[in-house]
């Protein structure tokens, strides 16, 4: 999230609740750095001047009336309608779901209700505490759905890709469905990825079992080992350094020998100015190293230095083409 974009988040977590001038999370990110104090200043200033006449109109009424229908249960009202007043103040980028007590500068663990949907957007990581105790570290462009009862933990990973770290409960087991699968945990760290015709589970500690919905376990995991289906083709089950597949947690991502195409699919993932490449011959060149989420520009001055590609700025996107 900018600068920007969190000014507008606090002004209207103020405008709903004057209290949030004492949030801690809110007060850490202010004293972060002298960009965020000056946005927070720019946002008050704005705020200001708006006039009572925004509330008749038509646009404002508009946008409020789509806020309070597409809101979470969560969201109370003059949040919802101050959040996107001040999105269209500020010309912040907000689209965010909020959750009580947690700010933009990530310092507190979100705890959803029993049945709720979380997600998370482009270039956004987000961790979250479940309210069995459960760990989700949710990475960018993550949605997953949560159903928790007396009798059954369950989670749905829709898209994107979540670590989960399960809470012990032997009276209730848990499960996590992804795709056309189910895993069932034993007591587990896991990391569940699902992408456009694949899904894998790759497993840190503990024990898992994935099967088809409905019917028996068909693959068991040990630690270390990860399970890739993909449309189409068999499944495979590999022994992987976990640390390097889950380097996403810590901002980074690993690629070894990988496509330049998917290289730059998995970054583009992440935020950032998106990176395209109209060449065939580009995307099958391979990649390898440890690279920095969210930052394209880096990514491609590396890679241009271990290939024979030049990045060129097309409009608003990177153009990765053969060098000269």
């Amino acid at each position: 999230m900018t600068p920007k974009d969190a000014a507008a988040f606090w002004l209207a977590r103020h405008d709903a609740d004057p209290a949030a001038a004492a949030d801690p999370a809110f007060l850490a990110w202010l004293a972060e750095s002298d960009d965020h104090a000056a946005a927070w200043a720019r946002a008050q200033a704005l705020w200001a001047r708006a006039t009572d006449d925004l509330r008749d109109d038509p646009l404002a009424e508009a946008l409020r009336a789509s806020a309070l229908a597409a809101r979470p249960p969560v969201w109370p009202k003059a949040l919802a309608a101050a959040c996107v007043v001040a999105a269209v103040l500020l010309g912040a980028g907000v689209g965010w779901r909020y959750w009580p007590g947690r700010g933009p500068s990530g310092a507190q663990v979100a705890t959803p209700t029993p049945a709720t949907q979380l997600a998370t957007l482009a270039g956004e990581r987000r961790a979250v505490a479940l309210a069995d105790g459960t760990r989700l570290d949710m990475d960018s462009a993550t949605r997953v759905d949560v159903a928790f009862d007396d009798k059954v933990r369950r989670l749905r990973v829709e898209s994107g890709q979540v670590y989960i770290q399960v809470a012990r409960d032997t009276t209730r087991p848990f499960a996590v469905d992804a795709r056309d699968q189910t895993i069932v945990d034993r007591g587990t760290a896991f990391g569940v990825r699902v992408m456009p015709g694949m899904m894998s589970v790759t497993l840190a500690q503990g024990s898992v079992a994935v099967g088809a919905h409905g019917g028996p376990p068909e693959h068991e995991l040990k630690p270390g080992e990860r399970l890739m289906l993909r449309d189409g083709r068999p499944a495979q089950l590999q022994t992987v350094d976990v640390n390097a597949v889950l380097a996403w947690r810590d901002g980074f991502v690993e690629f070894s020998d990988t496509p330049l195409s998917d290289a730059v699919a998995e970054m583009n993932r992440h935020g950032g100015r998106k990176m395209v490449i109209a060449d065939p011959s580009v995307g099958a060149l391979k990649v390898s190293g440890r690279f920095k989420l969210g930052e394209p520009e880096r990514f491609l001055r590396t890679v241009s230095m271990l290939l024979p590609v030049r990045a060129v700025r097309v409009g608003e996107t990177l153009e990765i083409r053969p060098a000269p």
